[in-house]
């Protein structure tokens, strides 16, 4: 979303009016900057949408469709649209859930030891199994014989049903806003960076292992997002500051080995690590660019 639609006064509740624009299947995001919130749209229509709407609101000319209960909700039908159109609006984030999805049978088996050839091709090292030991090559033979995907395809890998929701669901939620606001190339190019970091400190922190997921990604996209956020306002993604908290919160306790402790399964904390100091990076320029723009 990186069109401005309103700017009004902060002591201004816009809780109801919000609900009364998903109830009118508009998407938006509303963001705190100074003494102002601004309310941001995907598209020119919408922007005039949001306009009209916001002023036939202050006169009162409103009416919010009610539950059971008495409290306004969007109906499915209008959730339906409004998830439609965030789909319409997020092209690459929606291929990337889709290639996930379509990845996910790699690693049926691998716990009872079956290690397809299609996992060999998709982890960061090659490797053979002999005598039920896993046997990895190195990082040096990998790049040696150019097998540059490597360094992104074990973001596809995911172990059980648990793995791939809880990751597939935050790249949903995270991911659709940087495009939205920032358009596919970004994202596109923020994913293969905090990938590639991730898979590379993974493996210099922990050796050769079997490991993947998208969660390094994710934890790059909220790089991404706690820094445009904090450089530059008018880019805020819109996320509640505490997930931020919660997730680093997550990966300070994921080092000190509590969660191997308790049976939860191994974090791959040194992905996790290398995509949040990518995203960071990664969103400084695209931040300072963004105010320089503004500025002009």
């Amino acid at each position: 979303m990186n069109i401005k639609a309103l700017s009004v006064d902060r002591d201004i509740d816009l809780a109801l009016f919000s609900r009364y624009l998903y109830q009118c299947s508009v998407p938006h995001r509303i963001n705190e900057v100074g003494a102002e919130q601004e309310i941001w749209a995907n598209t020119d229509q919408d922007k005039q949408t949001i306009q009209s709407l916001y002023a036939a609101f202050s006169r009162g000319e409103f009416q919010l469709q009610a539950n059971a209960s008495g409290s306004a909700r969007p109906s499915i039908t209008d959730q339906l649209a409004r998830i439609l159109k965030q789909a319409a609006a997020s092209p690459f984030i929606l291929t990337l859930i889709v290639a996930n999805v379509i990845c996910f049978p790699i690693t049926f088996g691998i716990d009872t030891g079956n290690q397809s050839k299609w996992l060999a091709d998709f982890t960061l090292l090659s490797f053979n199994v002999m005598n039920n030991q896993i046997y990895h090559a190195n990082l040096a033979y990998t790049l040696e014989t150019h097998q540059y995907w490597r360094l992104i395809t074990p973001m596809l890998l995911h172990f059980g049903w648990l793995h791939i929701v809880f990751n597939l669901l935050w790249v949903w939620e995270i991911g659709r806003r940087i495009e939205q606001l920032n358009g596919s190339l970004i994202v596109l190019l923020l994913t293969l960076t905090t990938s590639v970091a991730a898979n590379l400190l993974q493996y210099w922190l922990a050796g050769a292992s079997l490991f993947g997921g998208m969660s390094g990604v994710v934890y790059g996209f909220l790089g991404f997002g706690l820094c445009v956020g904090r450089l530059a306002p008018e880019m805020d993604l819109g996320l509640p500051k505490a997930i931020y908290g919660v997730m680093l919160g997550f990966l300070i306790l994921g080092f000190t080995g509590v969660i191997d402790l308790l049976g939860l399964g191994n974090l791959a904390n040194g992905a996790h690590l290398g995509g949040l100091l990518a995203g960071i990076a990664f969103g400084i320029p695209v931040a300072l660019s963004a105010k320089i723009k503004s500025k002009r």
